[in-house]
């Protein structure tokens, strides 16, 4: 065995003691639902220590993990910090909670199965919500003509793209959210777990008056950029390795299958290397969790 050989057999057993740590410990779920020794199965032998590379970065937030981000967030706008371009005070935005309408960020392609509607069941599980206060993006844009606050609600932010055509998407009243703050000055919270510099910067931009809390920022060193480190022969490795095995992908999401730099990738080159226990975001790197060719094992499935 080559000097090379052993060293990448090496980093496979301690990545794959390191998940199954993680599983007994209850952050991973069960090998039948993120299934590592079957994915590293998928690559020829000389490429599983590049494929352990990246399985050693990818996170997971099981449940409970989820739970704590949405209270963290949540939290957040006590702080003291500020949230928005134009920023409202923390009395202000507490005050706001009290007569606020929550409602979850649908996008161009709204879907019932969307990640805004589990949060908002999660706002009144955990929070403490009344249901009643819980209102679909017409019910919010009514509630906005009144003055009423609202709460936006959802997992992840990548491209801020989808809370951006929330925001200024026309309801059947052909008002927008956008509109409206505009004439009577709503107080408008955008509350989500995790979000990209990228996105994050998005939403101050273009949404000047919104205050976003979120938990986790991801700057570059927390994506594909950080699995690349400062080696450039790293770097080459893997992109050479992402771009021979998405050749085997086939994901059903025909945005990604018939983009080439988001099938290596992921949604817009975020390149990001996690999943939430109830869905893994488009931006994280497909080959984690797209179905393939020839018996292909995905890390995890996209739900």
């Amino acid at each position: 065995m080559s000097e090379s050989e052993l060293r990448d057999d090496l980093i496979i057993k301690e990545v794959l003691a390191k998940c199954d740590v993680l599983r007994t410990v209850g952050f991973w779920p069960t090998e039948r639902v993120l299934r590592p020794r079957a994915w590293l199965q998928n690559f020829d032998p000389e490429d599983k220590g590049t494929a352990a590379l990246l399985l050693d970065k990818f996170n997971y937030y099981n449940g409970r993990l989820t739970d704590a981000l949405l209270c963290s967030s949540f939290r957040s706008l006590g702080d003291g910090l500020p949230k928005a371009a134009e920023p409202d005070s923390p009395e202000i935005l507490l005050r706001a909670l009290n007569k606020a309408v929550f409602t979850p960020v649908r996008g161009e392609r709204p879907n019932p199965t969307d990640s805004g509607y589990l949060l908002c069941r999660k706002a009144r599980q955990i929070l403490g919500i009344d249901e009643n206060r819980i209102v679909d993006t017409d019910g919010a844009i009514s509630a906005a003509k009144i003055g009423s606050p609202v709460v936006f609600l959802d997992d992840f932010i990548g491209s801020g793209d989808q809370f951006i055509y929330t925001w200024s998407k026309h309801s059947h009243s052909g008002s927008t959210f956008e509109t409206i703050q505009a004439q009577n000055g709503f107080s408008a919270i955008y509350i989500a777990l995790v979000a990209t510099d990228y996105g994050a910067k998005a939403i101050y931009e273009k949404c000047p008056r919104v205050s976003l809390c979120v938990t986790h920022v991801l700057k570059p060193p927390s994506t594909i950029e950080g699995a690349f480190g400062e080696e450039q022969e790293t770097a080459e490795r893997i992109t050479d390795f992402l771009q021979k095995y998405c050749t085997r992908l086939t994901p059903r999401e025909e945005y990604i299958a018939k983009n080439i730099d988001y099938l290596v990738y992921g949604y817009k080159r975020r390149g990001l290397l996690f999943g939430f226990e109830h869905s893994i975001p488009d931006a994280t790197l497909p080959i984690f969790w797209s179905p393939g060719e020839n018996k292909w094992e995905p890390l995890i499935e996209r739900k």
